[in-house]
């Protein structure tokens, strides 16, 4: 428009010299009523500027009138914003204002909020009485309704007692404590509690306290801490707990001078239960056994379970050592009597070993470590009896637990060997084969026993390992001799028990056999009692195949153990050893002799031959002699030798047979 307004105005100039009067007319109006529109328009927004100005500085103060048009449109906007959020702001502080004011004048909303509450609330005045107690509160107290703990001592309904009223008011700084209140009908409950001060009118203080009803909380920290305590299974005390109360017997029997007994009690073949019947059955057996020990103590005596089958028993207030004896007597008879477990009767008898305070130890891991010492010499003598600790058991132990630290490794450490004793055939004197047996020699231990690694190895499951390197021994041995000699020569090792547990036993065996050259009747494979009693089925599959497969299988130590006769006729037996017990009291005894004959025939009736173990005076080789026993093999003939001296003592029997059949005076069998 203001374009057009300097628009017109220039024509008026430039046509000021036309001639026409309607141009002279027309374009002054023309001008003149443009300007009076831009005039109109100026005022009106003036205007406008102006009442936003005079808005805008009661709220913000002045504004800068020396800005542009644009800018002063973006902070009038702006202004405007600031002045709805304002607004807002200010209805919100409001209505916050009424809600709290609605909330603190409002009794029966305060009263719909502590009764919903989900924690017991209960106030009272300074003289202790129940003003107010919201529906939990009664409910927890046993009470039907708030109103009837209204004016009574809150105190003397909690806590059931004559208290006064003039008792002083339990104020608090908010810390949850811990005690015990009474319901309406006698019985009581844990709870936690806090209570805060309540102002009263008139300058008292009343109180406000609230509480929860913690059994729940109670209860599963009873029940960890009962199973951190005791056995699962029997609930006896644990070892930890049963240790601990023999810490605290040992120091009561310091201070009043008596004597204190420890038990050590370990069930005998108890693994055989869980491995024939089960771990359920096993777990009953426990339980059962559990009980016994509990009938044939007192109350005051301590039976708990050390894990496993092993169970000790605290007894105090001793005056001897002997006193402890006829507790031990009971035990043992009780366990005598049979378990019925699943339509089952078993029998199962107790090993026990026993060391008294102070006499076998100070400490209480002094005496359990010398209870189980006496413990393991009382199944080492046959079980099912008890023995006092002794020093001599201590020893026993601590070789014991040398002789495990330095079996592992031995194989590797190159510290086993195989020593070779003869069997000599008493018919013609000539040697048919030898046993293989282990040696070990120790740099620590020194020589050690067969008898007393070889058990710790079938526990250990390092008898294996042993047990193929003996066999590889023995098949190496076999070969040599019967290129150097003859071929009916026969050598002989030992099967533990756990060797049977493998499966592929058979067909180990058989690939060593065929690895070496060798017959299967050129292995002969010991096995004693112990194989048999486990009763399994796997041990009497692998015996068949084997003896099947042309293995020739022998009982060895026949005579001790059970010496079930079931076993001659279950069992593919060839050769039946008699056990050398019999034969060094054979001229000491004539009922040995006759036990000798006796074995002897019954065994020839069975198709079985027979060896005599323990062959050590020529008076009884030639009683074995007479009594037609098969063969011979003791130290009268040879001792386990390493495989070279075995050699020579061959050489040597060579000799003397070539001399028993070119002389007329022949060298004696046995001569060296």
């Amino acid at each position: 428009m203001t374009i057009f307004s300097v628009t017109l105005g220039m024509l008026w100039i430039f046509s000021s010299a036309s001639t026409s009067p309607v141009i002279q007319i027309i374009i002054p109006l023309l001008l003149s009523a443009n300007i009076a529109l831009l005039g109109g328009l100026w005022l009106h927004f003036h205007h406008l500027s102006s009442q936003s100005n005079d808005e805008s500085s009661r709220d913000q103060g002045s504004v800068d009138i020396e800005k542009p048009p644009k800018a002063q449109s973006n902070v009038t906007k702006r202004h405007s914003l600031n002045e709805l959020k304002a607004k807002q702001l200010f209805k919100n502080k409001n209505a916050q204002e009424l809600v709290q004011k609605e909330v603190q004048t409002s009794e029966p909303l305060l009263e719909a909020v502590l009764e919903s509450a989900a924690v017991a609330i209960y106030a009272i005045d300074d003289k202790g009485k129940c003003i107010f107690a919201n529906p939990l509160c009664a409910q927890l107290l046993g009470y039907s309704s708030p109103e009837q703990l209204l004016n009574f001592n809150i105190h003397e309904l909690i806590y059931q007692s004559s208290a006064s009223t003039e008792m002083a008011v339990p104020l608090g700084n908010g810390e949850v404590k811990e005690d015990i209140f009474w319901r309406a009908d006698g019985s009581s409950f844990p709870v936690d509690y806090k209570s805060q001060p309540l102002a009263l009118k008139g300058n008292k203080n009343g109180a406000v306290i609230s509480f929860y009803d913690n059994s729940e909380r109670r209860d599963a920290e009873a029940l960890i801490r009962h199973q951190a305590h005791y056995d699962t299974l029997t609930e006896l005390p644990n070892r930890f707990l049963a240790l601990k109360r023999l810490e605290q017997l040992v120091e009561a029997s310091e201070r009043n001078g008596q004597m204190l007994a420890v038990i050590f009690l370990d069930l005998d073949d108890f693994k055989k239960i869980n491995d024939s019947l089960g771990h359920e059955a096993g777990d009953q057996l426990l339980i059962s056994a559990s009980k016994r020990l509990l009938n044939a103590t007192r109350a005051e005596d301590t039976v708990g379970r050390l894990g496993g089958d092993e169970f000790i028993i605290l007894l105090d207030g001793l005056s001897s050592a002997s006193d402890a004896q006829p507790l031990a007597e009971n035990l043992i008879g009780g366990f005598r009597k049979p378990f019925y477990i699943d339509n089952r009767q078993l029998v199962l008898t107790a090993s026990i070993g026993i060391a008294i305070y102070p006499n076998d130890g100070l400490t209480p891991s002094e005496l359990l470590r010398n209870a189980d010492s006496a413990m393991y010499h009382t199944k080492s003598i046959g079980r099912n009896t008890y023995s006092y600790f002794t020093h001599a058991m201590n020893k026993e132990v601590s070789r014991r637990l040398a002789i495990e630290e330095q079996i592992h490794g031995a194989l590797e450490r190159g510290e086993l060997q195989a020593h070779f004793q003869i069997q000599l055939d008493i018919r013609d004197g000539s040697i048919m084969g030898a046993e293989a047996l282990l040696r070990w020699n120790n740099p620590a231990l020194g020589n050690v026993s067969p008898a007393e690694f070889i058990p710790i190895a079938e526990q250990t499951g390092v008898i294996e390992p042993m047990g193929e390197f003996i066999l590889t021994r023995a098949l190496e041995a076999a070969r040599i001799w019967q290129n150097k000699f003859n071929d009916n020569f026969r050598v002989a090792i030992n099967l533990s028990p756990r060797q049977f547990r493998n499966p592929n036993l058979v067909q180990s065996i058989t690939d060593q056999v065929n690895t070496f050259g060798m017959r299967p009747e050129d292995l002969e494979l010991e096995i004693t009692e112990g194989v048999l009693l486990s009763g399994h089925a796997y041990t009497l599959d692998a015996l068949k195949q084997l003896s099947d497969a042309g293995f020739c299988i022998s009982m060895d130590d026949f005579g001790t153990g059970y010496s079930s006769l079931s076993y001659l006729r279950t069992y593919p037996f060839e050769i039946l050893k008699i056990d050398r017990s019999f034969i060094s009291d054979m001229n000491k005894d004539g009922k040995s002799n006759e036990l000798i004959i006796a074995t002897i025939e019954m065994a020839h009736a069975l198709g079985i031959r027979v060896i005599a173990e323990g062959v050590e005076t020529q008076e009884q080789l030639d009683e074995l002699s007479f009594m037609m026993c098969d063969y011979a093999q003791g130290f009268l003939i040879s001792k386990p030798v390493p495989f070279d001296e075995l050699l020579e003592i061959g050489i040597h029997y060579k000799e003397i047979h070539e001399n028993l059949a070119t002389q007329e005076n022949p060298i004696p069998l046995t001569a060296m």
